[in-house]
């Protein structure tokens, strides 16, 4: 059994970003503290992302009498990365969980995951089986995709590496994995410090392989815990469109070159660049996608990040 601490300083870290998600972020909460033991100290750090209608006035309030709950409120939509830095940067806990605002509890996921992280000192990130909205699994872990994934596919990857685990794998113990789905990831605040946290450049996408790719090369291993779950409602937080295809394609991009080094992004952009190419004549939703790269590139620069404004300070 888990023993409360008996210093100020917390078990867990709770880190949640709000943009435009109020009532979830509300419910996200709830659905923690409800099923969290009072012997797991936790406290909540939740950034709001310049949300509009003044949610951040809104949780501000909602939460002032709560003494484990601090808001943080930036003045512009910092995207993923660079909100959860803001709001580590506040985090005392032991452990960091970085938790979606459509994400629900339904069970007491923090014990048996400080439990095991306490019992394997090698492993620096975990993640938990995630069901959708009608409690059904959905894929929870996914491998580095890297050359031979975007080439010839995951089969062709399980087939020439047996150590990958397929993302539909029937798992019933904890098992090392490439990376874990990051609407909810939990970090030990030692191996999060040491690989340097979020890589603030990216705005949305792709944080999780940059993560734990970085940790894999620190000696750290990623792991999934099959016999947890929790509900994500995906998509609550954010639809996709257009121009969340195009940072997709960027955040991927940039990750890849970043990690996998300059010669395998050439072969992995070259090859996307002629699969759109060959698709786009007949299959119209590739066409922005070619137009995109073949014109304006890879570069950062043209991230959803450049194009957000800082609102007014109250």
């Amino acid at each position: 059994m888990l023993e409360k601490t008996t210093s100020a300083k917390p078990l867990v870290s709770v880190i949640i970003l709000n943009y435009n998600t109020f009532q979830l972020t509300l419910d996200c909460v709830a659905s923690i503290k409800k099923h969290t033991p009072l012997n797991v100290s936790v406290e909540y750090i939740i950034v709001d992302n310049a949300s509009a209608n003044n949610e951040g006035v809104a949780l501000e309030n909602t939460f002032q009498n709560q003494d484990d709950c601090k808001v943080l409120r930036s003045q512009i939509n910092l995207g993923f990365g660079a909100g959860n830095v803001l709001g580590s940067q506040q985090a005392k806990g032991h452990y960091f969980a970085f938790i979606n605002s459509d994400v629900l509890f339904t069970e007491d996921c923090f014990s048996e995951m400080v439990a095991f992280m306490k019992s394997h000192t090698d492993a620096g990130v975990c993640g938990i089986q995630i069901l959708d909205g009608d409690g059904r699994k959905t894929i929870s872990h996914r491998p580095f995709e890297g050359v031979r994934y975007k080439l010839f596919g995951r089969k062709f990857l399980y087939r020439t590496d047996a150590r990958i685990i397929k993302i539909n794998a029937d798992l019933k113990m904890p098992t090392q994995v490439d990376f874990v789905i990051g609407s909810f990831i939990f970090f030990s605040a030692k191996a999060y410090r040491e690989c340097g946290g979020f890589d603030p450049n990216i705005f949305l996408y792709y944080e999780e392989f940059d993560l734990c790719y970085r940790l894999k090369k620190l000696g750290y291993k990623t792991f999934f815990l099959p016999q947890l779950n929790y509900v994500h409602l995906e998509g609550k937080s954010g639809g996709i469109n257009r121009l969340m295809e195009k940072e997709h394609l960027l955040s991927y991009l940039y990750v890849v070159r970043k990690n996998l080094g300059f010669f395998k992004f050439w072969i992995i952009k070259n090859f996307l660049l002629f699969t759109y190419i060959y698709k786009a004549p007949f299959k119209p939703k590739y066409r922005p996608l070619l137009k995109f790269l073949l014109f304006r590139g890879e570069s950062l620069s043209h991230s959803l990040r450049h194009q957000q404004k800082q609102l007014e300070r109250d």
